[in-house]
């Protein structure tokens, strides 16, 4: 833009103009193109500037005349001018430019960085000031995460996403940081618990992000907190103070924390570990050299602006000043919602848990640690059991289960063999083994079974199975045969045919007739 001179060029350009020197020469001697010179000129004429008893014009001066008679400024005037009022009420209402223009489009043919010009010139905003905060020792502490990049796992043999946690106390400016793969709830707690015992102590207040580890829905006065964060604050005594939705800049301390680690320590970490030729650092060397860094440099350096040494600060003042660690260590637990299914269970975290029955379809909460996990509905504990060791294991109580079997024989495999083995041993074994035929599905020949105790009783087919087994001989058909037949009745090991009909024996062995087999003492035997 060619008006876009400072006031001391133009005010040196107006002094050579009354000194008569030519635009030529000027253009020469300042770099200034023509057409300034040519057009301050002519504003220097107009203001009757050029007299020789007139005095040289202030910048001020110059500055108020070339706003209001430069060539942009007067084509916005004459083109927005006409709507200055309405423009006027749309900023007043926080209008963007973009809806401006788009407004002022079918009435005014312009583009939206003359709207912009024009609102920039017309309506100037006056800056915001802001106010400093005091800070007191052992008060509020500042939690974060911020996304580093991909390491290698060890563990897991892979590439992996990686974070860093910050725990920043606003006082005395120190840190605590660790390195993390992910930003679930267990993990930001786990951080929380480490940089408690790093400190040796908690902070009055700890405020958090809106991340749903910590805040189930944003509010800018009623929050909802995460329960079992509200579980942690009570242990370690607490205030949970989640900042106001997007507004990172109440938090600013932290927030800069983490962008120091990633200009500062992340570059040349990851510089190093390319110099050991590993393309994606490792996991391992990060946690080593992140507590390094944070000890060595992070937490010994001079604050800008502040003079403030975190590590001289927190020893000497902030860590008398916070609350004492509690006698033990929280116990971590989780909160989550489910819902019961038709087979009266709930999944969480890759296993199954019984619920009773008469609860099927409703939401329950579900709370666990380590060792167990209890169901909620409204407040009301309605299970309880040991938390499952293995993936997709099965957890249950066979009070759970509805009082009518058959209802239940219609859902899963694994409820056929738990109703079978309450029928009988030989029962249970026999329908694992129909369910575990790979050829052909079972679910059907082995609800057949079970159906028969409604016609035979548990006693007669437990002892029908007995038999099938010992013959082996485990399907259906055996099985109704064995009953139909009274078989069930017969000794076990009283033989039978394919048609039930039972096996005789005769009283001496074949060949017992033979001459061989006997000695023939004081007989002559004659022709």
């Amino acid at each position: 833009m060619r008006w876009r001179k400072s006031m001391t060029d133009c005010q040196d350009i107006i002094r050579r103009l009354k000194a008569n020197a030519s635009i030529r020469s000027i253009h020469r001697d300042t770099n200034i193109h023509r057409t300034v010179v040519r057009e301050l000129k002519e504003l220097a004429i107009t203001k009757g500037w050029l007299e020789p008893e007139s005095l040289l014009p202030t910048e001020q001066e110059i500055l108020t005349a070339r706003t209001g008679n430069s060539p942009e400024i007067r084509r916005l005037k004459v083109n927005c001018q006409d709507f200055h009022e309405e423009i006027k009420t749309w900023i007043d209402q926080d209008y963007s430019n973009v809806v401006i223009h788009e407004l002022l489009k079918e009435k005014l043919n312009c583009s939206l960085s003359t709207i912009r010009r024009y609102v920039s010139n017309q309506f100037p905003k006056s800056p915001k000031a802001v106010m400093l905060r005091n800070t007191q020792p052992g008060k509020e502490m500042d939690v974060d995460f911020g996304y580093l990049g991909l390491c290698y796992d060890p563990e897991s043999k892979q590439n992996r996403k990686t974070y860093v946690f910050s725990g920043r106390l606003r006082h005395s400016r120190m840190c605590y940081r660790e390195a993390v793969f992910d930003q679930r709830a267990s993990t930001f707690f786990k951080c929380h618990v480490n940089c408690f015992e790093e400190f040796s102590g908690v902070p009055e207040h700890v405020i958090s992000d809106n991340l749903k580890a910590a805040v189930i829905k944003t509010s800018i006065h009623d929050p909802i907190v995460n329960k079992v964060y509200q579980n942690l604050a009570q242990h370690y005594d607490f205030l949970i103070s989640p900042h106001r939705p997007y507004k990172p800049e109440h938090k600013g301390g932290v927030e800069s924390d983490i962008k120091y680690i990633k200009m500062n320590f992340w570059p040349v970490f990851k510089e190093r570990q390319k110099a050991l030729g590993r393309e994606f650092p490792h996991a391992d060397d990060l946690l080593v050299e992140l507590k390094k860094w944070s000890e060595e440099t992070a937490n010994r350096r001079t604050v800008t602006g502040t003079n403030v040494i975190p590590e001289m600060s927190f020893f000497s003042e902030e860590q008398l000043t916070l609350k004492p660690l509690p006698k033990s260590r929280w116990d971590s637990m989780f909160w989550a919602k489910c819902k019961v299914a038709r087979d009266w269970r709930i999944q969480f975290d890759k296993a199954f848990y019984s619920v009773p029955y008469k609860y099927i379809g409703e939401d329950v909460e579900v709370l666990a640690t380590d060792k167990w996990v209890k169901v909620f509905l409204e407040h009301e504990e309605i299970a309880c059991h040991e938390r499952a060791t293995e993936e997709w294991e099965y957890v249950r109580r066979s009070e759970h289960a509805p009082p009518e079997p058959e209802k239940y024989l219609q859902t899963t495999r694994q409820g056929l063999i738990y109703f079978a083995y309450m029928e009988g041993n030989s029962i249970g074994k026999l329908v694992e083994l129909l369910l575990n035929s790979k050829p052909v599905d079972g679910l059907r020949p082995a609800r057949g079974v079970l159906s028969l105790s409604k016609k035979y009783g548990s006693s007669r087919l437990e002892r029908a199975c007995h038999r099938a087994l010992f013959y082996e001989t485990p399907n259906y058909g055996t099985v109704k045969a064995i009953l139909d037949k009274g078989l069930d009745r017969l000794n076990i090991d009283t033989p039978i045919d394919s048609k039930g009909q039972i096996h005789f024996k005769f009283q001496r062995d074949s060949g017992y007739f033979e001459p061989s087999n006997h000695k023939m003492e004081g007989r002559i035997l004659h022709d």
